[in-house]
């Protein structure tokens, strides 16, 4: 009988054992959902962000392209302008040299 009762005493703390243990495990459980989410919500939150960041890099990208095309036209622009003065200035001075021939010649 005195065994009967230390089994059953046994038994009673090994089912409270394990109550407390699946109890600390359900909390675990819990406890690492929670995690989870949190950490999904951080994700989803930085996705969001990144996804701002990728359309404002594409909205720069193509300002700076559309500056290097109006830089470059501005660039061919003062080129042709150069030329041009530069040839009216040549025409000039073939222009003045041949008054000079010819007022030399005509002395």
């Amino acid at each position: 009988m005195e065994a009967i009762k230390k089994k059953m005493q046994m038994l009673k703390l090994d089912k409270e054992n394990a109550i407390d243990r699946a109890e600390q495990a359900e909390a675990d459980k819990k406890a690492a959902e929670d995690k989870c989410k949190q950490v999904e919500d951080e994700l989803m939150a930085l996705q969001k962000k990144l996804k701002g960041t990728e359309d404002e890099l594409d909205k720069y990208s193509e300002a700076l392209k559309d500056a290097q095309e109006k830089l470059e036209q501005a660039e061919k622009k003062a080129t042709d302008l150069t030329l041009l003065h530069g040839a009216r200035d040549s025409n000039r001075q073939i222009a003045d040299l041949s008054d000079r021939q010819a007022q030399h010649l005509s002395h």
